[in-house]
């Protein structure tokens, strides 16, 4: 192996200050007894290369330096091959001196150079200006050989800034510059990269993590979103066989924001980071996981959205939208196709009580390969309701999706939720009277009217739809007492316009219609008529 000199400027011992030498490139340090009991610590200068040679099982070396600016540092070790890959001779740490009252050495990096390693190296770790020091120990294996140790320093400003392991830390991150990083080993635990995102404006954002393919199918990272009350928006994981990862869009609302990429395995890597965003326009804004934090639904506005990826526990994104009047309401929801047969969202539905409690009036399943969704004709009372959007029991995804309600004023419709006789609506003899029979999930909902009788009377229920070309049992129409027992009903057919009871004499007192699903279900609207 070729023999280097060691660029020496100057020695230092415990609590000692630096020579004028070392004082001469920019630096006044004092080397604090904590770290180095043994040995006395080596200057040498950036992008240069020293050589050694351990002396025992317990022997080490320490070499200092100064970064003068924001970059990325490689530090390498070079040996003789020794033809063994099972065996750990050296154990290499990156440390910076951190001032203040007491010396701080802060662990950067940590790796282990083999027997046959000829050259051993973590990669690059970003680096702010000041004082670094490079410890040199054996490893399980001790090899008393010579060794070479060499510094490169690249100036630049597109790496993290180390140590950025906490959230007081973080490295600015720019919308559209990306930021390379490493997850460096540490001697006893694992790295993890904060990073801090400002947003002037509502914003649609979408992170970018890439890597090198490392080939093994594991999970090599974990990148978290969170606002800055620490309150999660998105998580997901990057394998290191996975060169590129995407969060998909993420509406986000002006303000400060921190990802945190946390290594979880050993990974002898670099990556990059790349936040988009663009100006946020009609979508909804994390966090909405709530009635209390819903995204406005305006009228006949398309909104943008998508489910959050995380780790632990779902996304939901609820939406507040108000109905002006009686009538009724049309609901709209698009998405990206996706290949697959899958349940990929629930719709619901759903109305606040008044007792604080909230009633969900209908829930629908969009399919991965279906582009949309309508729950129409829903009929409702005026006041403010919420759409749930979220992947639970279901296949989750992020893809892309938007929604969009309309409204029909009408005084004659159905006011849901009207399926029992507690619920029900108020119908009048000779006056026609507009509902629909809506499906949540593989279920379908009931609607009841309350009608009175002073006296007994003759009476006959019609009941209408616009009529279709296929022979489907889909309603039956029914006259019930207040015990549930049937007076007189009707069943009616797809290709039926208008069916009737015909006439029934009813005593007096209190009764309802119902309507219920055939054997075949069908969302399109009916109507009926009560004569006597």
């Amino acid at each position: 192996m070729k023999k280097h000199k060691i660029r020496l400027i100057a020695f230092v011992t415990a609590i000692v200050i630096l020579t004028a030498s070392l004082c001469a490139v920019g630096a006044s340090v004092i080397v604090n007894d904590s770290l180095f009991k043994n040995n006395t610590p080596t200057y040498m200068a950036l992008n240069s290369e020293a050589t050694g040679i351990l002396k025992s099982a317990d022997d080490y070396d320490a070499y200092i330096f100064e970064v003068p600016a924001n970059g990325a540092l490689v530090v390498r070790l070079n040996h003789e091959d020794y033809q063994d890959n099972a065996k750990t001779a050296w154990q290499i740490t990156l440390y910076k001196i951190i001032e203040g009252e007491e010396k701080v050495y802060k662990e950067l990096s940590f790796f282990e150079s083999f027997w046959s390693d000829v050259t051993s190296t973590w990669g690059e770790t970003g680096v702010t200006p000041g004082t670094y020091c490079v410890v040199v120990k054996a490893g399980t294996y001790f090899l008393e050989t010579d060794y070479s140790l060499s510094t490169m320093f690249t100036e630049t400003e597109t790496y993290e800034k180390e140590p950025n392991d906490t959230i007081d830390e973080a490295t600015p991150i720019a919308v559209k510059y990306g930021k390379y990083g490493s997850s460096s080993r540490r001697e006893n635990d694992t790295d993890t990269d904060w990073y801090v995102l400002e947003l002037v404006e509502d914003s649609v954002v979408n992170i970018t993590f890439t890597h090198n393919d490392n080939t093994l199918p594991v999970v090599g990272w974990s990148i978290t979103l969170c606002d800055d009350t620490d309150k999660l928006i998105t998580q997901f994981t990057s394998k290191l066989d996975e060169l590129m990862v995407k969060t998909g869009i993420i509406g986000l609302q002006m303000g400060t924001y921190y990802i945190k990429v946390e290594a979880q395995s050993e990974v002898p890597d670099t990556y990059t980071l790349l936040v988009g965003a663009n100006k946020a326009t009609n979508n909804e804004f994390e966090l909405n996981d709530s009635p209390e934090t819903a995204t406005n639904l305006p009228q006949d506005v398309i909104i943008g959205g998508s489910l959050a990826d995380r780790l632990l526990g779902l996304d939901k994104d609820y939406y507040k939208f108000t109905v002006p009047a009686e009538g009724y309401i049309d609901f709209e929801f698009e998405h990206e196709l996706l290949e697959g047969d899958k349940r990929g969202w629930n719709i619901r539905l759903i109305k606040p009580m008044e007792d604080g409690s909230y009633y969900e009036i209908v829930r629908k399943i969009a399919m991965w390969n279906s582009e949309s969704l309508m729950i129409e004709d829903m009929g409702l009372t005026p006041g403010d309701y919420y759409v749930c959007i979220d992947g639970d029991s279901v296949s989750y995804n992020s893809a892309y999706y938007t929604c969009r309600w309309t409204f029909t004023e009408a005084s004659n419709y159905e006011h849901e939720p009207n399926n029992t006789m507690e619920t029900c609506d108020f119908a009048d003899f000779g006056k026609y009277y507009y509902g629909a029979i809506i499906s949540t999930d593989s279920l379908y909902d009931e609607d009841y009217y309350k009608f009175e009788l002073e006296k007994d009377t003759r009476i006959c229920l019609e009941f209408y739809h616009e009529a279709g070309s296929v022979n489907e049992h889909c309603w039956t129409a029914s006259v019930v007492d207040e015990s549930g027992k049937e007076i007189c009903s009707t069943d009616s057919y797809l290709n039926e316009h208008l069916v009737t009871t015909g006439v029934v004499l009813v005593p007096a007192g209190t009764y309802y219609v119902k309507v219920e699903t055939g054997l075949y279900g069908s969302e399109i609207p009916y109507y009926f008529r009560l004569v006597r």
